[in-house]
């Protein structure tokens, strides 16, 4: 009985063992190089500046407001015009998409469905987000348009 136990003891430890082995090493976190964190679009000691822009369609640019709404949160308020007198907002959540080289691309809401900015730049070497590019669904256009924004 005690050589069973024995073997069986000495078989389970040599099958941990052998599991243990070829386990998968955990990766590390890709690291943030530009976009790729929520402070680099909303701030770190403070809220950041609004980006300010153009969201165009057949010569018709309409000028586009996206703002931080709290200090780390992944919020914007995003506001077009549509006219010298009609200006529509949404405010909520948005996400970051981070690739292998840290470099994020955004997607937030607007009035009229969601902005995808699939191009940020970074100033000074840094991480902070100082342009984003990309397009933009608006009420009176059936297709995504192209916007720019950007900051100082």
């Amino acid at each position: 009985m005690r050589r069973t136990s024995l073997a069986a003891a000495t078989t389970a430890a040599l099958l941990l063992a052998a599991a243990t082995a070829t386990a998968v090493p955990a990766q590390a976190a890709t690291a943030d190089s530009c976009g790729g964190s929520v402070s680099d679009y909303v701030g770190v000691l403070g809220l950041d500046l609004p980006f300010t822009g153009k969201a165009s369609s057949n010569g018709n640019d309409r000028d586009l407001t996206i703002s931080p709404v709290t200090l780390g949160v992944n919020s914007f308020k995003t506001e077009i015009a549509t006219g010298p007198t009609d200006s529509r907002y949404a405010v909520g959540p948005f996400e970051l998409r981070v690739d292998t080289t840290g470099r994020g691309t955004i997607t937030f809401v607007s009035y009229a469905g969601h902005g995808i900015g699939d191009s940020v730049v970074c100033g000074n070497g840094g991480t902070r987000v100082t342009k984003i590019s990309g397009t933009i669904r608006v009420q009176d256009v059936s297709k995504r348009i192209p916007f720019t924004v950007s900051r100082a």
